[in-house]
């Protein structure tokens, strides 16, 4: 743009160059002489996990993945990155343990037990790691 004119502000017309200034603004080339509306087609980068949406009450941080499940979230995480980490050879299996674990302590949530009378219902409760009062 700086070859087609010198001065930014001598030359007005309809704009036939762009450029991006910075990753706010453009520039065009040359000076608009009036305003014009244009239509922008772009890639847009996604939010983080744990970016804050929602301008009014409820906000929320994050999603219910990050917010809940936490530990599911890393270990897949970690099962994917592995491929680029340098470390022993036992620890993918580790990992993978770990988020086999979490996950099924996200179904067993999401299948609704705990939530409801499932002795009522019919379907068998998910034991329970609870000591007895007596034992304390």
């Amino acid at each position: 743009m700086a070859t087609y004119y010198d001065t930014p502000s001598t030359t007005q017309g309809f704009p036939k160059y762009y450029a991006n200034w910075d990753a706010n603004f453009w520039a065009v080339a040359p000076t608009p002489d009036a305003q014009y509306e244009i239509t922008l087609a772009y890639i847009k980068q996604p939010e983080s996990i744990t970016v804050t949406t929602g301008a009014a009450p409820p906000s929320t941080n994050g999603t219910y993945l990050s917010n809940k499940y936490q530990d599911l979230l890393l270990y897949g995480s970690l099962i994917n990155a592995y491929g680029y980490l340098k470390g022993p050879p036992d620890m993918v299996q580790y990992y993978q343990q770990a988020y086999n674990d979490a996950l099924q302590t996200y179904s067993i949530e999401q299948q609704g037990r705990r939530r409801r009378d499932e002795y009522q219902d019919g379907v068998i409760r998910t034991a329970l790691k609870s000591p007895f009062p007596s034992d304390y």
